[in-house]
This record gives structure tokens, C-alpha cells and sequence, in this order.
């Protein structure tokens, strides 16, 4: 039996009414929250990052304080689980909505759609936007694995200006992030915190991709703040442009793991807490 079947019988075996709804398609959690107006206590999101993005995107209009947000961990990356401590086990993901904590996790918003894990421009950005989504299906992560080693070589071509909270910055690759786990379980930034106001940008400026490849050797040691190339600071609004002017080839943005938008891009932080559901500590 899949997890979420498991997890919903457990939860009606402790009582509870569920309403299950499953996506047809790309945005449709977003289309169905928007338009749903009844009474939510918790609404439960089965899926992966880019799923969990769709659902606080659906509830953009609603009081945060009216409902809470819970998780069933699944598709290729869940992050935000893995920040929350949230496990794949059926049994424990029902104790934690029964018995759990609530974690208070700060928002973000990119050119008005809101974020929660992370964006990227560059060297991220590539990655995702053209990752092989036929081979995701098949092989999961190794996909992204593949469009990583295909871009590495265009590291440093271009240089994107950003300004943070009214400081001015260049780099050749940007990663900001609300939490500090990147792809599961490496840790990219040790400063960033989901229960804080502030988001955490990561500026990579270097121009030999065989550099930045040892840049990035290491992130799986939770390193990368402290190697040469790397500029870290925390903000609450974040503009980022193409410092080249390229009209004619748009630079992409990455968010929560899906392609979103184009540059130019604008990043502010909300400043009421989303209310979510995680394992007692």
C-alpha cells in the first residue's frame, strides 16, 4: 500500500476525517487550495518540494494562523522534511500530526509567487531548468547529477548583480536559501534558519569551472560557506539582475526545485510565519 494510503487509514483509525484530493497535473494544488473555501484545521501535502511549494502557494490568502501545515515525504527530494526531521514511516508521520510540535517556518516571496526552501540564478538555476524530467521519473537524483556535470563548464560565463537590503554584490552564481540542507541531506549553509525572518544568499563568484568543481566538493562536508569564491550574507530583500544585459537569452530561476520564473528577479521575505507540523523534539 502506498505511504499516503497507509497514512490515511492510520489517521482515520485515530478518529480523524480526512478529504483526499490527488493532483492532476503541474499547479493543480495551487488551482484547488485557491479555490477551496471551506473551513482547513490541517492540510496535509503528499509529495516532494516542488508539491509542497504548490500548496503554500494555494494558501497565499488565507490567515496563517487558521491551519496548520503537515508533510507525507515523498517524490524525488523533500527537503523540508529532511529539515524538519520528518520521517518516510507511515506510523510516525500519524503520531507526529497527532502528538507533534508546531514549527513556525518564514515564507518568501519571488517576483510576488512565495518560496520556502531556496531559488537559484546560474549555476543552480541551469541545472533545474534543464534537467531530463523523463529520466527524473526513471533514475530520481542521478538526473540531476547528469545536468550538473552538462553545465559545469559554463561556470563563470556570466555575472548577475544583486542587491541586498541596499548593498550592491556581483557574482557568477547565486543560491539563497531559508534552510540549510541543499539536495536531501548536504548542508549548505550553516547560517540559514527556517524559523527566522531572514533568508541566507550564497554569492559564488569564480572564473575556472575546475575551481568551482573543488568549491563544490565541499558542500557534502557542510564546507562550502568557508571555501575561497564563496560570499555569504543574510537579507530580507534581495533584486537580482543580469549584469551582462542579455535580452535575448533570459536567465532562469530555480525555486523549491521546479523552474519558476526569469530574471530579473525579486526576493522578499514575509514577515507572519507559516505554522507546520514536525516530530516532538
Amino acid at each position: 500500500m502506498p505511504l499516503i494510503d497507509r497514512v490515511i487509514a492510520g489517521l482515520r483509525l485515530e478518529g480523524m476525517t480526512v478529504d483526499y484530493y490527488a493532483t492532476q497535473a503541474a499547479g493543480d494544488a495551487t488551482r484547488y487550495l485557491l479555490a477551496y473555501d471551506g473551513e482547513l484545521d490541517i492540510v496535509l501535502a503528499a509529495g516532494g518540494d516542488g508539491t509542497v511549494n504548490e500548496v503554500v502557494n494555494g494558501l497565499v490568502d488565507r490567515d496563517a494562523s487558521s491551519y496548520r501545515l503537515a508533510l507525507i515525504p515523498t517524490g524525488t527530494t523533500n527537503v523540508l522534511a529532511k529539515e524538519l526531521g520528518i520521517s518516510r514511516n507511515a506510523a510516525k508521520i500519524v503520531r507526529m500530526i497527532r502528538d507533534g510540535a508546531t514549527r513556525l517556518v518564514y515564507p518568501g516571496r519571488i517576483n510576488g509567487r512565495r518560496f520556502l526552501l531556496m531559488a537559484g540564478v546560474g549555476y543552480d538555476a541551469w541545472v533545474v531548468d534543464n534537467v531530463n524530467l523523463d529520466l527524473k521519473k526513471r533514475v530520481g537524483k542521478f538526473a540531476y547529477i547528469l545536468s550538473m556535470l552538462k553545465h559545469l563548464k559554463l561556470f563563470g560565463s556570466k555575472r548577475y548583480h544583486l542587491n541586498i537590503d541596499g548593498k550592491e554584490y556581483q557574482a557568477n552564481s547565486v543560491v539563497v536559501t531559508n534552510g540549510r540542507y541543499y539536495g536531501g541531506s548536504f548542508v549548505i549553509s550553516r547560517h540559514a534558519d527556517l524559523s527566522h525572518p531572514k533568508t541566507q544568499i550564497l554569492m559564488m563568484s569564480s572564473q575556472n569551472p575546475a575551481r568551482f568543481l573543488l568549491t563544490l566538493l565541499a558542500l557534502p562536508f557542510g564546507m562550502l560557506e568557508r571555501m575561497p569564491g564563496i560570499v555569504s550574507v543574510s537579507g530580507e530583500h534581495i533584486v537580482i539582475t543580469d549584469a551582462d544585459h542579455n535580452e535575448h537569452n533570459p536567465e532562469p530561476v530555480q525555486a523549491d526545485g521546479d523552474s519558476l520564473t526569469q530574471l530579473p528577479l525579486e526576493i522578499r521575505m514575509e514577515n507572519i510565519a507559516l505554522n507546520i507540523i514536525a516530530p516532538v523534539r
